[in-house]
């Protein structure tokens, strides 16, 4: 039996993650409004991950409205090519092995958000993200929480700048075998350039975790594999408000 699964286990590498962290570089666009009790908003993300193979891009719409004066729900449709999912690896016709190319791929995500907000005193103040995506390409389940805390620089009332610190925790509810399949720590800055623009730097350590993908497992006769992605996420983010 062990001579027969041999053949089979060596034809099926696991992913490759390099060690270390890789740097990577995001940039994003949001613009947001006021309508009613509804805040629309526009977020146009671009990622470029992976060593640079495999740019990840993503236009989220939707809106928030406050459902409490500490409270404010939202709902979001997301578009995004350049995800990587653990069934993109894969093997030819040939056997060999590789990493499903994504870029040109579109994926359809509906999220829904909950952001209950609180002052913890001078000028701080506590958040809790929770967001719960659908994603229709793979039917794929998460949810994502994300406590935040953030800094105000005041002028008078006037803010100046912000500085939030966010941990992100990313659950799958209906996939993988991990119990988490990506963590972030998030520190940026804002600066309150007017009333209208926003516009700073982050920089964000990203660990994602892989895992075997239905290929591999029937290549190996059930076998798996968890190998562990990490990189520094170094960004920039300009936020324009309607007034």
């Amino acid at each position: 039996m062990l001579a027969l699964l041999a053949p089979a286990a060596s034809a099926a590498p696991a992913p490759a993650a390099p060690g270390g962290r890789l740097p990577e570089y995001e940039v994003s666009a949001r613009l947001s409004a006021r309508a009613g009790k509804l805040e629309p908003l526009a977020d146009l993300t671009q990622r470029w991950q992976f060593e640079g193979q495999r740019p990840y891009r993503a236009l989220m719409l939707g809106a928030y409205g406050r459902a409490h004066r500490n409270l404010k729900l939202g709902v979001f449709y997301r578009v995004q090519t350049g995800a990587r999912h653990d069934d993109d690896w894969t093997k030819d016709g040939a056997g060999n092995w590789f990493w499903r190319g994504t870029t040109n791929r579109p994926e359809n995500v509906a999220v829904l958000d909950a952001t209950p907000r609180a002052s913890l005193g001078g000028n701080f103040t506590g958040s809790l993200k929770v967001r719960y995506e659908h994603n229709f390409f793979n039917g794929q389940r998460t949810l994502k929480l994300e406590p935040e805390v953030a800094w105000f620089w005041l002028d008078g009332l006037a803010p100046k700048a912000t500085v939030f610190l966010r941990h992100g925790t990313y659950i799958p509810l209906n996939f993988g075998t991990r119990s988490v399949y990506e963590r972030w720590w998030y520190l940026a800055g804002l600066w309150h350039a007017t009333e209208a623009v926003s516009l700073g730097p982050s920089v964000a350590l990203r660990d994602a975790f892989w895992t075997e993908s239905s290929t591999y497992r029937d290549a190996t006769r059930g076998g798996s594999y968890k190998v562990l992605y990490r990189s520094v996420v170094w960004g920039f983010t300009v936020l324009v408000r309607a007034l």
